[in-house]
């Protein structure tokens, strides 16, 4: 425990807090006013980058659907259709050349898959060209379903949208003469309830169930280590803030 406690002040992110004590500590010393902006300074870089304040403050996102079993979409599986939404690729990686998913898209792809798998329906996957790559992430979620063991032509690679709003006109413009009743909307937890605004606004005309994944915090009550600082706490706090915004931007923008 004391091992976890210490170690956890010497990596990221805990080191900054680490190095902004030693500096509010100086200054208090040296009897200067600016140790308290300091002190504002490692206490944000606390609380965002802690297990305790995720689980305030993306709970909530994460948990406004409910998680489904694979099993419990037998009785909308017939004219239903898969759509995955892209997390972001690193481009231009060793491994795969022109670039591979991020853990985000990764767990998306996985679990359109498994539905596919369960009862053999069409998908629909869509991202366009981002900010510093040159492919779109489509074209690699498209490949990762196929090495997954995929029929290509059960997939349809939207290569346009750049933002999640355009996610949900690009696919349900490409599904307007399509006879589909349902779509199994697959994107992480976290991004779930700013995507199914999008596509609820964009058209009323077909069922949309949500199917989240890669939840980023665990449902356990808050424990010791919760009040540790710690990346993935604070990647999951990250991503929770630019889903708020996107939600405000959402609402004032419709």
């Amino acid at each position: 425990m004391f091992y976890d406690i210490f170690t956890s002040f010497l990596e990221i992110p805990g080191i900054f807090i680490s190095i902004g004590i030693i500096l509010m500590l100086i200054e208090l010393f040296r009897k200067k006013g600016s140790w308290l902006s300091i002190f504002i300074m490692c206490l944000s870089i606390y609380i965002l980058s802690s297990g305790w304040f995720a689980k305030i403050f993306v709970t909530p996102l994460e948990n406004k659907y409910p998680s489904l079993e694979i099993n419990s979409l037998k009785n909308f599986s017939e004219e239903s259709v898969i759509v995955i939404l892209g997390g972001g690729i690193i481009p231009m990686t060793p491994r795969y050349g022109e670039g591979e998913l991020s853990d985000s898209a990764l767990k998306r792809v996985y679990e359109g898959y498994l539905i596919h798998k369960n009862y053999n329906l069409p998908i629909i996957v869509t991202g366009g060209q981002l900010r510093g790559t040159n492919i779109p992430e489509a074209t690699i979620m498209k490949q990762e379903l196929i090495n997954f063991g995929v029929n290509p032509s059960y997939i349809y690679a939207e290569e346009k949208a750049k933002n999640t709003q355009q996610n949900a006109m690009f696919v349900l413009e490409y599904l307007e003469n399509k006879n589909y009743n349902n779509i199994f909307l697959v994107t992480s937890a976290v991004h779930m309830h700013r995507a199914l605004k999008y596509f609820e606004n964009v058209s009323d005309d077909i069922n949309i169930i949500p199917f989240p994944t890669g939840y980023l915090v665990s449902n356990e009550q808050i424990k010791w280590y919760d009040f540790l600082p710690e990346i993935d706490s604070l990647k999951a706090n990250a991503a929770a803030l630019h889903e708020y915004l996107g939600l405000i931007k959402f609402a004032v923008t419709n």
